[in-house]
Parts: structure tokens; C-alpha cells; sequence
């Protein structure tokens, strides 16, 4: 009996290669934007902060020295806030990229995975047919020796 040999099997292989290194890819995207995410949170809580602590010196009186330095501070959390944004914004969208490059791949691998599938069901038919047909021989032959006895 001859084995099973699929001839895109270096494709596939390739391509399951492929398709893991852009998962990972992936992973590495998701994981920095939730980074990004967490700083973007402590920002704004830090933002928070310095909005309740200038709202209570300025309830116990406040120097117009120290009212600068917190308007400046949340100028530059603002700034900083927003840069997170944009970093943010940017990501999602290498994000979404890279996930119409993983669905891609998905379909490609799977593809060929259903062709490999559809020629081993093939191969067994032909195997199943090829063992009928070695059956019938012996029993032929079978019949004959013991008829020619």
C-alpha cells in the first residue's frame, strides 16, 4: 500500500508558521496597548488628583506662585493625555491591521487544510477500493485452485 502524501504540505506548514508569528505578533500589539491603556488611566487619576488639590488650596487660600505651578502641572497632564490618545489611537489601528492580516492567514491555512482533508478521504476510498479489489482476487483464486482440486 502506498502512504498518504500531500503535496502542499510544505505550503501548509508554512503557512501555520506564518499564521503563529502574526498571532504573536498580535499578542505583542494587544499587550502594549493595554500598557499604554493603564498609563493613560494614571494619568487622568493623576489629573484628578491635581484638580481636587487645586480646588482645595484655593478653598484655604492659595498663592498666585502655587496657582501657576498646579495650572501648568494639568497643562502638561493635558498634554500628556493627549499624546497618550494619539499613541493609543495609533496602536488600535496597527491592531486592526493586523488582525485583517491574521483572518487572512486563518482563511488561507484552512483552505488548505480542507484540500488535505477532502485528497486523504479520497486516498482512503481509493485504499478501501484497492483492498476490495485484493479481496475479490483472493477469493477468485481461492475458488479456482479449489475448483481445479
Amino acid at each position: 500500500m502506498k502512504k498518504f502524501k500531500f503535496h502542499l504540505g510544505k505550503l501548509l506548514s508554512y503557512k501555520d508558521q506564518n499564521l503563529e508569528n502574526e498571532m504573536m505578533i498580535l499578542a505583542a500589539l494587544n499587550k502594549h496597548l493595554l500598557e499604554e491603556q493603564k498609563i493613560l488611566l494614571a494619568l487622568r487619576n493623576e489629573q484628578d488628583n491635581c484638580v481636587s488639590n487645586f480646588e482645595r488650596d484655593m478653598a484655604v487660600g492659595i498663592t498666585p506662585n502655587a496657582c501657576q505651578v498646579h495650572l501648568r502641572y494639568l497643562d502638561f497632564l493635558k498634554e500628556q493625555i493627549k499624546a497618550m490618545l494619539k499613541k493609543i489611537s495609533e496602536l488600535s489601528e496597527k491592531i486592526d491591521i493586523q488582525i485583517d492580516v491574521v483572518k487572512n492567514l486563518k482563511l488561507e491555512t484552512r483552505s488548505l487544510e480542507i484540500i488535505r482533508e477532502t485528497r486523504y478521504d479520497e486516498y482512503k476510498k481509493e485504499m478501501l477500493k484497492e483492498s476490495e479489489k485484493e479481496i475479490d482476487e483472493f477469493m477468485t483464486t481461492a475458488k479456482i485452485i479449489k475448483e481445479s482440486h
